[in-house]
């Protein structure tokens, strides 16, 4: 059999889920990236099969040339561009590059949906601060600063004001690297309005498989609110939509799908409920961060092997949504602001509550917390609740299970704070 290529750079599956949904498929041939976090993941992905260095581009097409393989893959928004670049080169099938532009500079997204008819709003590029008032005068306030090419919430603000747009353009700008990419440009674009959703974020995401251009849904995901700017707090099957929006919301990512030229692998779009009906807010040509957790614990679906499969040209099949349960993974963010961790409890009493059936902490005593506008999830609980209802009042008592001990810098004293507590900081 031929093997699979798996692009790895950090991203929204992990080695083990990598190794675990294509173990099976097809041996695999791991890229590892030109960055820091994927050179210290390759002692691990080496047990898993053949490595690549991707230093040289040219040094790895030649090696995997040699391979012949059968099909590409990545998981990572941060080696879109260069599994790219690899798929062209060996013959595979994956997205072109102009899709890839359209997928990983928003920018270029925007200007996509705009031309298709999709949707649009206001929105203008800043490379340079002088830039700035043009871009003030296009979009007006409030307005969503974010990198062009970036993720997980990095840089992201909301800006209401002239001058802190201003200043936060001109810092991230100077700084070099905004998003992914060094010299990046930001984006200035209209803020758009959620409609009232009462306990649930406004906004949703949708989880698609692309075969040959022909689109399949697997699921819409709810969200939890999300923390001040744009941190992300957890995600539940199915959301809280009746029928009529579920309708829209799979009409509008379907074109935006078409509009930016998705023809093959899976896709993360993410869609703000408004007054107005359900606009795109970016899409994503790859899995979403945590869906493949959440498809393993619902559905026994591991959406890596869904992706591996499709890269190699293999029928997939997609089981429905159980629609009888709520199904929640969710998790506790850290805070804006730096501080370190001195103890942390109450894990056993998050574990034993009703509906809980995983729970794992991703810090320990003496982790930093290094502040900013990221997302970053402190650790992880998975379950089954009865209904929307039941969800809302078990996330609420999960966090007050916890209790958190930092100090923060140039202050000796302990403060405990719950999951909510410090996430809000």
């Amino acid at each position: 059999m031929k093997p699979l290529v798996v692009v790895y750079d950090e991203g929204a599956a992990q080695p083990s889920e990598i190794a675990a949904g294509l173990a099976d498929v097809a041996p695999l041939i791991t890229v590892i990236a030109p960055s820091e976090h994927a050179r210290t993941r390759q002692p691990l992905l080496a047990q898993f099969g053949r490595t690549v260095d991707a230093t040289s581009v040219d040094d790895a097409v030649r090696e995997l040339a040699a391979e012949q393989p059968a099909g590409i893959v990545t998981f990572s928004e941060r080696a879109l561009r260069l599994t790219t670049v690899l798929a062209e080169r060996l013959g595979l099938p994956f997205h072109s590059r102009r899709t890839t532009t359209l997928l990983t500079d928003k920018f270029e997204q925007r200007t996509a949906l705009r031309d298709a008819g999709v949707h649009s709003i206001r929105f203008h590029r800043i490379a340079e601060p002088g830039e700035w008032p043009a871009a003030l005068a296009a979009v007006g306030l409030p307005a969503v600063l974010k990198p062009a090419h970036g993720g997980s919430s990095r840089n992201t603000y909301l800006v209401q004001d002239e001058e802190t747009g201003r200043r936060l353009a001109e810092r991230l700008l100077a700084e070099g690297c905004p998003g992914f990419e060094e010299g990046g440009a930001l984006v200035l674009e209209e803020y758009l309005v959620g409609r009232p959703s009462g306990p649930f974020g406004d906004y949703v995401s949708v989880e698609s498989v692309v075969e040959d251009g022909a689109v399949r849904h697997l699921a819409i995901t709810g969200k939890m609110p999300v923390l001040p700017p744009f941190r992300e707090s957890g995600d539940f099957w199915p959301a809280a939509l009746d029928a009529a929006d579920r309708e829209a919301v799979y009409e509008l990512t379907t074109r935006a799908l078409h509009a930016v030229g998705v023809r093959s692998g899976l896709a993360h779009t993410e869609v703000k409920m408004t007054a107005e009906g359900p606009r795109i807010i970016e899409i994503n040509g790859r899995l979403g961060g945590d869906i493949n957790a959440m498809a393993v614990f619902v559905m026994g679906l591991s959406l890596t092997e869904t992706a591996g499969r499709v890269a190699l040209g293999l029928p997939v099949t997609l089981p429905a949504m159980p629609e009888d349960k709520v199904y929640f993974h969710v998790f506790h963010s850290g805070p804006t602001v730096p501080c370190d961790l001195v103890a942390f409890e109450g894990a056993d009493l998050l574990r034993k509550l009703p509906g809980v059936s995983v729970y794992r902490s991703h810090v320990r005593p003496g982790t930093s917390f290094p502040g900013g506008t990221n997302t970053q999830e402190l650790d992880v609980a998975m379950g089954t609740v009865a209904d929307h209802a039941e969800l809302v009042a078990k996330v609420d008592e999960m966090a007050r299970c916890l209790q958190f001990h930092v100090t923060f810098p140039g202050d000796g004293t302990v403060h405990i704070l719950n999951g909510t507590e410090l996430g809000r900081l």
